[in-house]
């Protein structure tokens, strides 16, 4: 096999692990936290008002003596009327409004009954029950309960209560309607929260969005999720709720001011894990660099044996001397290899529970929403007005040239210290395996500059910090070895 076909089954296998692993952490989202989520994108075209702020051809509630309603398709909100339009375009039938005016008048009915509303209830107490526990709609309380169980009971039921049938959905628009809202919510991961609350912002657009019910994940439950989710993920993602919470109560600076609480809690378990890797693979980073230190000798063994590529014997003794040089310096080839194993899962597990965490999908920073991607607040035309595709582009730019240069200060730092290999002669060996080690970093570095594009804003952050970190660690073994160097 050719070394490129080599090195290009390499890369392909590389990244399709990274993104299987990325993929390897559970969501933590329980049924009941998808039910949440769901009725954030339809919440009904039923309208309550008190009898002062009621519009005109609102109608009252046969129940509440105080509240008044409307109904019109005009009330659907934004991501409910994209699903009619879509439907419109395909040519599926769209229901009556009397279809939606009976689900949501079962839900209220529902709703009622759970919190004990008597006739004597407001409009804003309606409300209010019906933001909390508006989940009901898709969310039924029995053992082992699905997404859609609900709504499922709810729609078979408007069979029975409205007169004509032609007015109740058909099976295409149930099949486009459950399409459509599994699409609005399946991305979402956010739900790694240590205790009940309101978590992120979920809706069509930033109009509709707002935070939603995310219910306490115990370690218990994590451990249920898989092996990793329990040793660290969900213990990283309680970490993080808890310093969020810390930092949002300090003072004037943080108190109130949503965004900051989660820049400085990503920046504390950026600075914790980069830490402890360092210190982990120290001792590999040093042989690494005391490789790099070797590079004339290697370069000296490597030019004895031009033909060690294809010839077995001259692979062999070059192999020898090359075993003996690490083993007179002390370098162990092989312990970059075995540090990258023992990484590697941690590093996926903190990446789940910083996209797992409840806290930093919620809020915004300088008017970007954390739970927002890079890419969708750049490319929505309305974000360049409020600020937050202003915002967005600068952390990109910055994210992106902080990972660059973090990548390639290594192998600037040994262009600049092997200006002297180049003089005893070109090595074929070498110069394939420098090459191949460039390509493998510029895959690396656009893989990681594409992910922080369209992943959520607060992992950009994370990024753009372990990059910052990434390039103290470069220079401080520099130093390190510098100073070690100047001592012998």
């Amino acid at each position: 096999m050719k070394r490129k076909t080599k090195l290009g089954l390499g890369i392909t296998t590389l990244c399709a692990g990274i993104l299987l692993l990325s993929g390897c952490t559970a969501s933590f989202c329980t049924v009941k936290d998808q039910s949440n989520m769901l009725y954030a994108y339809d919440d009904g075209i039923t309208k309550y008002y008190d009898a002062t702020n009621k519009p005109e051809g609102a109608v009252q509630h046969t129940f509440f003596t105080n509240v008044y309603y409307t109904v019109s398709m005009d009330n659907a909100n934004p991501a409910l009327n994209n699903i009619f339009e879509t439907c419109k375009k395909n040519n599926v039938e769209v229901p009556h409004k009397d279809y939606w005016a009976t689900m949501d008048s079962l839900l209220l009915d529902e709703v009622k009954t759970y919190v004990g509303l008597d006739a004597s209830a407001t409009a804003d107490k309606v409300n209010e029950s019906l933001q909390k526990y508006g989940y009901f709609k898709f969310y039924s309380d029995k053992e082992n309960p699905k997404v859609w169980d609900k709504w499922d009971l709810y729609n078979n039921k408007t069979y029975s209560i409205i007169d004509d049938i032609n007015k109740c959905p058909t099976n295409d628009f149930i099949k486009q309607y459950k399409t459509s809202m599994n699409t609005y919510i399946n991305n979402y991961r956010s739900c790694i929260a240590t205790e009940d609350g309101q978590y992120g912002n979920y809706g069509y657009n930033n109009d509709s969005k707002h935070p939603v019910e995310i219910e306490a994940k115990t370690y218990q439950y994590a451990w249920s999720k898989g092996f990793f989710e329990g040793l660290l993920v969900w213990p990283i993602g309680a970490f993080v709720d808890i310093l969020c919470g810390a930092f949002n109560g300090l003072g004037t600076g943080l108190n109130g001011t949503v965004g900051w609480a989660q820049v400085f809690a990503i920046l504390v378990v950026t600075f914790i894990v980069r830490g402890f890797m360092f210190l982990v693979s120290f001792k590999s980073t040093l042989s690494s660099a005391k490789m790099n230190e070797l590079q004339p000798q290697i370069a000296k063994i490597q030019n004895k044996y031009p033909n060690a590529n294809t010839n077995q014997a001259e692979r062999a003794r070059m192999s020898q001397e090359m075993s003996a040089l690490y083993k007179k310096n002390g370098i162990n080839p092989l312990s970059s290899l075995l540090i990258m194993i023992i990484q590697f899962p941690i590093f996926i597990c903190v990446w789940g529970a910083l996209t797992g965490s409840a806290w930093l999908s919620t809020g915004s920073f300088l008017n970007l929403n954390l739970s927002d991607s890079i890419s969708s607040v750049l490319f929505n035309a309305s974000n360049w007005a409020t600020g937050a595709a202003e915002t967005a582009l600068v952390l990109f730019l910055l994210m992106a040239l902080a990972q660059v240069v973090s990548m390639l200060l290594p192998q600037w730092i040994q262009k600049r210290k092997q200006k002297d290999v180049a003089k005893l002669g070109k090595n074929p060996n070498q110069n394939s395996q420098n090459r191949n080690m460039k390509i493998f970093t510029y895959v690396m570095m656009g893989m990681i500059i594409i992910m922080g594009f369209s992943l959520a804003s607060a992992m950009g952050i994370y990024w753009f910090f372990g990059a910052l970190f990434s390039i103290a660690q470069t220079l401080i073994t520099q130093k390190i070895i510098s100073g070690k160097k100047s001592k012998k």
